[in-house]
């Protein structure tokens, strides 16, 4: 299988946001992207009550709502991480806007299914279809990612990633709290349909944007574009090392979510559901990195900036950690057990986290943008599918650890931040001098 040269889209002598917002196609991938989205996080919610309520009338009752929440998580994850490279081949051999369209109505219809008392009863049917909507995701996701710089000129790259990073965040933190309210005004038995409206909507959306071209050239096995799309990611060192930036700070980010539980209960000694201010902290931090980045970050060294984030994110994670020590030693020390990181002091941590979530962005947005532009366009779907496998696979050990850790490390919370950010600091320190000291030669703004 030869792979033709990647021709990047035209460049125009205006970039960013301002260009951005009156691109119409893009503007509605992101708008579908939105709903889809929080529809992701909701769906767990929903489940979870579901499947709450069936064990109750059922045999598996004793298993606990606890184990009955990770099985689903495991009907969640499995296809995520076994699927998503097989989905991407059949992402780059169909079209892009009609897998997205689908994929969103067989969401929907997944959840809208169980609003049928025979199904919300029957605790297997509910993971089953959990099992299927996953499925429908892993499809969804390489597309989405795929359809991005076919729409957008290649200088407005990072302005549209930054959107989808901001989006993505917005509703990794908070989108899990829309379920909640769907549940309590509409009802158990009505918020399947509710649920499955945000996917119905993000479909129709999707209808509207440009298709992409299908090849009719002549296609080998699936198994044998699936091995020719990780031989072009393991022989591709700029690839393999972008796929490794995102997926590393996928779970740090995950792992952060994790984190900031014990930070509220141990450092800043408030209620653990209250971890909500750390994380809306970040996601404005977040927020703000994207729009700089996506404004003004594509005049910077690419490896420079990415560098940059993670030295910055590991210098913020140790401050953050520092915090408890400062709580439980310093202060004692000079006769001021009484200080608390409550009232006025409360804005260091959540200036810190929004610190960190700007430390993020400089890493996410970059990395991605330049990883769309120098992919081919019909090896799209299986890196982006490769990527989501990654992402999936590697968040899921950091997650459990850091639980472990923070529960029975002596310093919890504040050893296990200097555990993740230590490391991740030098690292950071030692490729931003390595990528600073190369600036200046050719073809070193890459995803190297």
């Amino acid at each position: 299988m030869e792979t033709p040269v990647h021709q990047p889209p035209e460049e125009q002598g205006e970039a960013g946001f301002s260009t951005l917002f009156r691109n119409k196609q893009f503007m509605t991938l992101w708008i579908a992207q939105v709903f889809s989205q929080f529809g992701d996080r909701a769906v767990f919610v929903l489940f979870v009550a579901v499947l709450t309520a069936a064990q109750l009338q059922s045999r598996l009752a004793e298993i606990g709502a606890a184990a009955m929440t990770s099985l689903l998580y495991v009907a969640f994850t499995i296809p995520a991480i076994l699927l998503s490279p097989i989905a991407g081949v059949y992402v780059d051999r169909w079209s892009q806007k009609w897998v997205m369209v689908i994929s969103n109505v067989l969401r929907g219809l997944a959840i809208g299914l169980v609003a049928f008392p025979q199904v919300a009863h029957n605790v297997w049917l509910c993971f089953g279809l959990a099992f299927l909507s996953s499925v429908s995701t892993q499809f969804f996701g390489p597309a989405e990612t795929a359809s991005i710089p076919r729409l957008v000129s290649r200088n407005e790259l990072y302005a549209a990633n930054s959107l989808f990073f901001t989006t993505m965040m917005i509703a990794l933190g908070f989108g899990f709290a829309i379920g909640e309210p769907i549940i309590t005004h509409v009802g158990v038995n009505n918020a399947p349909w509710a649920v499955g409206a945000l996917f119905g909507i993000a479909a129709l959306l999707l209808v509207f944007i440009k298709d992409t071209h299908v090849k009719t050239t002549e296609r080998e096995a699936w198994w044998e574009e699936l091995r020719f799309g990780l031989a072009y990611i393991s022989g591709n060192a700029m690839v393999f090392r972008a796929i490794m930036k995102i997926t590393i700070l996928f779970s740090t980010i995950i792992t952060l979510n994790i984190i900031a539980v014990g930070l509220a209960q141990q450092v800043l000694q408030i209620q653990p559901f209250q971890f909500g201010y750390i994380v809306a902290a970040a996601g404005v931090g977040m927020g703000i990195g994207n729009f700089w980045v996506g404004h003004y970050g594509q005049k910077k060294n690419t490896n420079v900036l990415v560098y940059t984030g993670f030295t910055l994110l590991g210098l913020f994670m140790c401050s953050l950690g520092g915090l408890g020590f400062i709580q439980h030693f310093v202060w004692p020390a000079i006769g001021r057990p009484d200080l608390s990181w409550h009232g006025a002091w409360m804005s260091v941590p959540l200036i810190l986290a929004m610190l960190t979530g700007g430390s993020c962005a400089l890493v996410a947005v970059p990395t991605q943008a330049a990883l769309q532009a120098v992919v081919p366009e019909d090896l799209r779907g299986k890196v982006f599918g490769a990527q989501n496998t990654a992402m999936s696979a590697a968040s899921t050990i950091p997650v459990i650890l850091a639980g472990v850790l923070i529960d029975n490390l002596p310093g919890g919370v504040s050893t296990t931040l200097f555990i993740i950010g230590i490391p991740t600091m030098l690292a950071g320190c030692y490729y931003l001098e390595r990528a600073k000291r190369v600036e200046k030669q050719p073809n070193t703004d890459s995803v190297a």
